[in-house]
């Protein structure tokens, strides 16, 4: 194999770093930006390409595409694409900022930082569950088979998944040692698979070996996090451009109704696909352009940023989808507490399921004008023991997407109580739904 992806010999078939950061932007100038990708120097951090770069200057890569939106019955793996991923792996916290730094000092003119996330490195690579990451990778040149595409114009080339997951470990934890083994049907001190594994396990979910056709890819995962929300960035590399989504539509349930059980303890924040492209003297070799698309006047990047949406989930949360700025921590997607007995509040944790909670998904639409709703960034202010107050315009949708209103500045329940959902109408009155938050 003449090339090989972004840094791929350290970041991939090397040793965990013990710290990175995961990076999203999203391009001011689709063109501009291809001019500095073709002159970065690719040492020392890994590229992806989304595919509304791609097509905003005329190039191809076949099978790329923006990562879709999955849905079976509550759980959702959520679509956040972006134009441009880079992940800046590093020594230590310190040495990986300052790469960051100097990554943003060139990016920044033609494209937006949207989201950073600082990634490290766990009891010698655990997940924060306490399992062992990444047990099942492909080593040696099986890694480089599962991982590049072997020939072509992409070869050496990845498409990478990366997604942000948000753990519950508390409630894995309440759970007996052989409950939370079957779990991931792995033992967490010996990390022995287990024969008798329920089918909803999740080694059984993502069993690659088992997918038609099977999904062969290679983990590269860190956790994330502090002490009040933590969790993993689930990165995987793959030569074939829908190897992820049959794993994500196997773990969801969607082909044959059995959902992961690892899916009652995390959940997906953030979901894109990218084309990491392979690097050939020194550079990366960028899908082909032509030469007037790189000239002056190229057109922008993506589209514009989508309005901002409230979806209610039928049995189940507030999702928000757009830039919400929720109790100081902004957010691409998110799931809000609406049953009014998260332990995480104002963020859903799940405890609606054993707590039986019913809200209704569907909703008859408010007979009132629609104002509009451009995108912008909405203060979401958790009230005391009270209501979500969001500060902005938002597209209020049913768990179908139909559509609720289009109101400004509206006040959401979030006790379970009221009769006018998912407005608040006072029915908190007398309810301790969280002093703080």
């Amino acid at each position: 194999m003449s090339s090989r992806p972004v840094d791929f010999k350290q970041n991939v078939l090397g040793a965990e770093p013990p710290a990175a950061m995961s990076l999203h932007w999203r391009a001011r100038d689709a063109a501009a930006l291809w001019r500095v990708l073709a002159a970065l120097p690719p040492q020392g951090v890994v590229v992806g390409l989304g595919a509304l770069l791609v097509q905003a200057v005329d190039a191809e890569v076949p099978g790329l595409a923006a990562m879709p939106r999955l849905q079976r019955g509550r759980f959702v793996m959520p679509a956040t694409q972006h134009d441009l991923w880079t992940l800046v792996p590093g020594p230590d916290p310190g040495r990986v900022f300052e790469h960051v730094d100097r990554l943003s000092s060139l990016l920044a003119p033609v494209a937006r930082l949207e989201e950073a996330t600082p990634m490290f490195n766990y009891r010698h690579g655990r997940d924060l569950h306490g399992w062992q990451d990444g047990t099942e990778n492909p080593k040696g040149d099986e890694a480089w088979a599962a991982a590049l595409v072997p020939e072509g114009e992409g070869e050496g080339g990845s498409f990478a998944l990366v997604q942000r997951w948000l753990h519950f470990r508390d409630r894995l934890a309440a759970l007996p040692q052989p409950a939370r083994n079957h779990v991931l049907g792995r033992t967490v001190d010996t990390d022995e698979e287990l024969a008798e594994a329920p089918e909803s396990a999740h080694v059984k979910r993502t069993a690659q070996e088992d997918l038609e056709p099977p999904a062969f890819l290679l983990r590269r995962s860190m956790p994330w996090g502090d002490a009040r929300r933590h969790g993993l960035v689930f990165v995987a590399f793959a030569a074939e451009a829908g190897t992820h989504l049959r794993q994500l539509r196997r773990m969801i349930g969607l082909d044959d109704g059995i959902q992961d059980a690892l899916l009652a303890h995390s959940q997906a924040e953030t979901g894109g696909l990218y084309w990491c492209p392979p690097v050939h003297e020194g550079r990366l070799r960028l899908p082909a352009v032509s030469a007037s698309v790189l000239g002056e006047g190229a057109r922008a990047a993506a589209v514009a940023p989508a309005e901002p949406v409230v979806r209610l989930v039928e049995d189940g949360p507030l999702e928000v989808e757009g830039c919400f700025d929720i109790d100081g921590t902004t957010v691409a997607q998110g799931r809000l507490c609406r049953c009014g007995r998260s332990q995480r509040k104002p963020w859903c944790d799940s405890s609606h399921d054993e707590a039986g909670f019913a809200g209704a998904g569907e909703v008859p639409p408010i007979d009132e004008p629609a104002v509009a709703v451009v995108p912008a960034c909405i203060r979401v202010q958790p009230i005391a023991d009270g209501p979500l107050v969001l500060h902005g315009a938002v597209h209020l949708q049913c768990t179908s997407g139909r559509t609720i209103a289009r109101c400004a500045n509206a006040t959401l329940c979030r006790c379970g109580q009221s009769g006018n959902q998912p407005f608040c109408d006072g029915s908190h009155a007398g309810e301790v739904i969280g002093v703080s938050g």
